[in-house]
């Protein structure tokens, strides 16, 4: 906002900087969020473009606006003690706000990353993820007005990796760093990155078909929002809730299950993009479609299960990369169950090449073992026989 007042009145970085008293570097940080101004140079701010802090983008001195900074340039030129760029006549001049900017940066970065996740930037968050971590260390482990902010984000990506980990079936090491997550959130005392962490934690039991483990990962997370219902994120309620609700359906417990779903849906917010966690919770109202569809299926109702999976095809906006893998793997399943066997072709070979989009051997090795139970059943017909060539390489 502030960068499109600027253009709209033609006004060049160095004319403003210079209206302010700051300098060039700082002034470009301001646009691009990875630094906030300080109350004094707001207010200048405010006074050369004539228009409000609102205006201008900033609220209570924080940008209410979606970031969409790479993470990697963020990080790539920050120094282990200062923000890219800064300089000594910038306005950053003492150690306190000189971490409070790169805090705020790499916030930015943090929220990125999640996106680019969902995207399936498996390879490049890998070897990002780690200098994030470097970073974040130091201020983490010292005690401090910003240690507590420091200690948040060191929770989301111990999360982050974990969830990699997860995508590349390393099983123990996703549990790992899923419980250093769940160490830093407590170390933050931030409840709504801790209720994220349980949740990647029982996703994790999930997928290594540790049920009982799953569940208690959840009863934590539910128990915690029962201590502090008033602060905790819907979107995180209403998940907690969602995957209940499929344990509850595997275990056979049809009534709980759809009680669970029944609440989850409730509490889900009507505008979840504007949630306090969406930077890493990145949820939107398919998340309930895909569990509605996963307890129709545990619980033998494949009928009920394709209608909702079916939802997705209509869905705005569009589910994220990763989440269409999902679906593509279940409607997919679903096929199968219903004895389908062109549909199951169809959505078989569009599952394996978007687990390849995405970078999951998780998901492609899922989606293999589909196509093995297939074969069990189909084995001489040429159009499954055919689907052998997208696990050849």
């Amino acid at each position: 906002m502030l960068k499109s007042a600027r253009v709209k009145r033609a006004w060049t970085p160095e004319f403003v900087s210079e209206q302010v008293g700051v300098s060039r570097n700082t002034y470009i940080r301001w646009e691009s969020g990875a630094q906030m101004p300080r109350q004094a140079s707001l207010n200048a701010l405010c006074k050369v473009f004539a228009l409000s802090p609102a205006e201008l983008g900033f609220v209570g001195n924080q940008m209410k606006r979606t970031h969409t900074l790479e993470p990697e340039a963020i990080v790539a030129n920050l120094s282990d003690d200062q923000p890219e760029g800064v300089e000594e006549d910038d306005e950053i001049d003492d150690p306190e706000q000189d971490l409070s900017a790169s805090l705020l940066a790499w916030s930015a970065g943090l929220a990125s990353c999640w996106r680019w996740y969902l995207s399936g930037g498996q390879r490049e968050l890998e070897r990002l993820a780690p200098t994030y971590l470097n970073r974040l260390m130091k201020p983490t482990l010292t005690p401090g007005p910003e240690q507590k902010l420091a200690a948040s984000l060191t929770s989301q990506v111990y999360q982050l990796i974990a969830l990699l980990d997860l995508q590349r079936g390393d099983f123990s090491s996703a549990q790992t760093n899923g419980t250093q997550a769940l160490v830093y959130s407590q170390l933050a005392k931030d409840w709504n990155v801790y209720v994220a962490a349980q949740i990647r934690m029982a996703t994790i039991f999930s997928a290594r078909k540790r049920i009982g483990s799953a569940l208690n990962a959840y009863n934590d997370a539910l128990h915690r929002i029962n201590a502090d219902d008033d602060s905790i994120s819907p979107i995180l309620h209403s998940w907690i809730f969602a995957g209940l609700a499929e344990i509850q359906a595997t275990m056979g417990r049809e009534t709980e299950a759809l009680q669970f779903l029944k609440l989850a849906i409730a509490v889900f917010p009507e505008k979840p993009e504007e949630d306090t966690c969406i930077a890493y919770a990145q949820c939107d109202h398919s998340m309930l479609y895909l569990y509605q569809g996963l307890v129709f299926l545990r619980l033998g109702q494949p009928k009920l299960a394709w209608e909702a999976f079916s939802q997705v095809d209509d869905f705005k906006p569009v589910p994220s990369e990763r989440m269409r893998a999902e679906f593509l793997r279940y409607r997919a399943y679903t096929s199968l169950v219903l004895g389908n066997m062109i549909q199951s072709c169809i959505y078989l070979e569009a599952a394996a090449r978007a687990a390849r989009a995405i970078n999951s051997d998780l998901a492609f090795s899922e989606i293999y073992a589909l196509y093995e139970h297939m074969l069990a059943i189909w084995g001489q017909e040429p159009r499954v026989k055919a689907l052998a060539s997208l696990f050849q390489s």
